[in-house]
């Protein structure tokens, strides 16, 4: 999604994230964003919402990904599972990790969660809110897949046709799905979102919707992850009948994993509201800028609310967000961070994350050098040192 300003006039998620969009450009992997606009293949079509998205290879992604994290000095260990925490008071001693190893425990003055799920904070003892406050709803989870051998030309020609059609929750092929219903059948979702690859010709496909999934279980991701295999195919089947252009595509892969939406919202030492994403509220302690939409997925319909903030360049996020109540020698970064559900579903988006992500990393490595918890670090010192990172962390503040 948009890594721009609201009148997308400007990159306000840069850093990290325009540093990998860039090196994967270069290499053929990525379309730049600001040659992205509405309404092209790569936006899926929609007219609102979708400015200046980064269509990339999820291959070049793998690459240059591992490559600056190499070049970072970064230590990895890949095949990992986070099992448990090691506490002493208000801190986290240690993590307990598993792999073919076995058992251990790697030890840290600082911890990040990066889980998605915050299961190092939640195993550790943060509160947190289960998807909405108010009615315990969790967004939908979907599984991604790719399909290759579209003919370019019908496809686009055909989108033309029905350009006046497109709108959010019933955009592409929501015609055919209305025309071709009993194909379709009780499948819960109204379009099928087909965003151009950096290939001409392949297509990722968002459209799989998998109800009633509490992510942070085990037997609720097996179950995901067969029924959006089901889905994948069922979508797919019915692309290539039905959607001109699609007669003799191929389904190349699903995803990985399942995507999951929603999960926890830890109780930070500021929550972020969807009122303060409308109003694009600036804080002194920002730490990212964003303008991305609030999108949340219905369960009980196939459609969804979509709303663009518009008051306002972009919001910002305050680096409270990333503190948890509790622990004093954590943060967490991606999704879970201390925010409302709607407010939530306007910073889920990978952009957004690795803005997230960057001021973490950085917070934490800041705080160790110092010996100080993340909690008592200057936070106007933070926020400069990110701008000498490239990242933009606003302009003004209240």
């Amino acid at each position: 999604m948009t890594s721009y300003d609201t009148g997308c006039e400007r990159m306000i998620i840069r850093g990290v994230f325009e540093e990998l969009v860039d090196r994967m450009v270069k290499i053929g992997g990525a379309v730049d964003p600001r040659d992205v606009r509405n309404e092209q293949p790569y936006a899926s079509y929609f007219h609102i919402g979708h400015n200046n998205v980064t269509p990339f290879d999820p291959y070049a992604f793998k690459l240059i990904g591992m490559r600056m994290l190499r070049e970072s000095g970064a230590e990895l260990l890949l095949q990992t599972q986070f099992i448990d925490v090691i506490k002493n008071g208000d801190r986290i001693t240690g993590v307990v990790i598993a792999n073919k190893d076995g058992l251990s425990v790697i030890e840290a003055k600082i911890v990040i969660d990066c889980t998605g799920d915050a299961d190092v904070a939640a195993r550790a003892g943060v509160e947190y809110i289960m998807g909405n406050e108010e009615d315990g709803n969790l967004q939908p989870a979907s599984m991604f897949m790719r399909i290759g051998g579209a003919d370019m030309d019908v496809v686009n020609a055909h989108m033309r046709e029905h350009s006046h059609e497109i709108r959010p929750f019933f955009g592409p092929y929501s015609w055919l799905i209305k025309e071709y219903a009993e194909d379709w059948g009780d499948f819960p979702r109204g379009e099928i979102c087909v965003f151009a690859d950096v290939t001409p010709g392949e297509f990722s496909i968002n459209c799989s919707r998998i109800l009633n999934i509490d992510a942070t279980k085990a037997e609720d991701l097996t179950r995901a992850t067969m029924i959006g295999q089901e889905q994948c195919q069922h979508i797919f089947n019915f692309l290539k009948k039905h959607a001109p252009g699609f007669e003799n595509a191929r389904l190349i892969s699903t995803a990985d994993a399942i995507g999951i939406r929603e999960t926890r919202h830890i109780a930070g030492e500021y929550k972020l509201t969807g009122e303060e994403v409308a109003a694009c509220k600036v804080h002194a302690d920002a730490i990212a800028c964003m303008a991305t939409n609030m999108d949340t997925h219905n369960k009980k319909d196939p459609g969804g609310s979509f709303f663009i903030p518009k008051n306002g360049p972009y919001f910002t996020v305050p680096y409270r967000c990333l503190v948890p109540k509790g622990i004093s020698n954590l943060l967490v970064a991606g999704r879970a961070i201390s925010a409302d559900a709607i407010a939530g579903s306007a910073i889920r988006m990978m952009p957004s994350c690795m803005a997230f992500g960057q001021a973490a990393g950085t917070a934490a490595a800041m705080a160790a050098a110092q010996s100080i918890a993340p909690k008592e670090l200057d936070v106007q010192l933070l926020r400069h040192t990110l701008v000498q990172q490239g990242q933009f962390v606003g302009e003004e503040a209240d």
